[in-house]
């Protein structure tokens, strides 16, 4: 709790104002801790706080309870806090013109996860963009990058898992408090990044998932990294907004195309149209950054090579689509037996070249 109470008014000033306001605060005053009790009148000869001098004082009067019980579920669930006048602050975070003035973490953030991809996408994605999202996390993961997102449900869940799966560092950065897990059901994969990487908040430990939330969450998701990747994200998606912030602070910007057929690939193919890099493949991602390029193909495994297929399995993955095709439709497209299809569908799943889904449905990998 000694650290803790080092923090204390950092964490304070952090419940009852905004990231622009804290800023103004830090740049007035010597330390949370002066800015804290500074008069209203003091407040107010703030330029550009004239206005909200007053609503800091009067939250600031009512404060008091809940920050104990804010100390003490720091406390109780081992979350770490970094401030902006911390050493181990992320440097890339540090450049925003407003980055969070205190980040809440569980698990831990590394000098190597400077090298960081954010992959992003829609909710409501396709079985075929939660496999590209998986398998780009899982081969960037491989060549030594932390993986970024949001732990929604749908691609950032995809990127998550990916990552992983490959025994790699991945940080997830969420839109409410590290007690008021959104959603819910991904407590137990928050769990999992915790112990592989890092879960960030800028919010206090109870803040709801309110929907105004999310852009602030972003600018930190685009902040981290040194580029973002886009997969699948309908014409109004959030990761369009991070994609957008990505921009203004000057990191890349990469998205996957998709079938123009689906509403998914709306948003993804507007920034191709605006100078998004074209993702086919992880090499693409890497082609972007000279500096790291040679490092990390040296130390990255080689391009799988496609295994041996017998002629079924040729003829199989043919047929195959990226979408899940049911096993009745791939049948009578086919004209093979029960048996032999069951037997071609099972080799090629063995060497990692489909999937099969609920309800008996197939799919080509990327």
């Amino acid at each position: 709790m000694a650290d803790l109470e080092d923090k204390r008014y950092w964490i304070a000033l952090n419940m009852i104002t905004t990231p622009r306001r804290f800023r103004l605060l830090l740049d007035h005053f010597p330390s949370p801790a002066e800015a804290w009790e500074a008069s209203l009148a003091e407040l107010k000869a703030i330029s550009g706080l004239e206005r909200a001098a007053g609503e800091i004082a009067a939250r600031r009067a009512e404060l008091e309870p809940d920050l104990e019980r804010e100390l003490a579920g720091i406390a109780r669930l081992k979350v770490k806090i970094v401030t902006l006048a911390d050493e181990d602050y992320p440097r890339l975070l540090r450049s925003l013109p407003t980055p969070p003035p205190v980040l809440y973490l569980l698990g831990d953030y590394q000098e190597r996860d400077e090298l960081a991809i954010a992959i992003v996408g829609t909710r409501r994605c396709t079985p075929s963009g939660r496999m590209v999202a998986e398998r780009l996390a899982k081969d960037l993961g491989e060549l030594g990058l932390t993986i970024v997102s949001g732990m929604a449900l749908g691609i950032d869940t995809a990127a998550h898992r990916g990552a992983l799966a490959t025994g790699g560092r991945t940080l997830a950065v969420l839109g409410s408090g590290l007690e008021n897990v959104y959603p819910q059901g991904n407590l137990r994969l928050m769990r999992e990044i915790a112990s592989s990487g890092g879960v960030l908040s800028e919010f206090p430990l109870r803040a709801e998932p309110e929907r105004w939330n999310f852009p602030r969450r972003n600018r930190i998701i685009s902040g981290l990294v040194r580029g973002v990747v886009v997969v699948e994200a309908p014409q109004r998606s959030g990761a369009l907004i991070t994609a957008r912030l990505a921009l203004e602070q000057g990191r890349e910007v990469f998205a996957v195309p998709g079938r123009i057929t689906d509403e998914t690939s709306r948003g993804v193919h507007r920034l191709l149209k605006e100078g998004a890099k074209l993702v086919e493949d992880v090499e693409d991602i890497i082609e972007e950054f000279p500096d790291l390029r040679e490092t990390l193909r040296a130390a990255g495994p080689q391009k799988r090579e496609r295994p041996e297929l017998s002629p079924l399995e040729e003829r199989l993955l043919e047929t195959l689509e990226w979408e899940p095709i049911h096993f009745d439709e791939i049948l009578e497209v086919t004209g093979l037996s029960h048996a032999e299809l069951s037997h071609g569908l099972l080799q090629l799943q063995l060497k990692d070249l489909i999937k099969e889904f609920p309800g008996k449905r197939y799919a080509k990998l990327p």
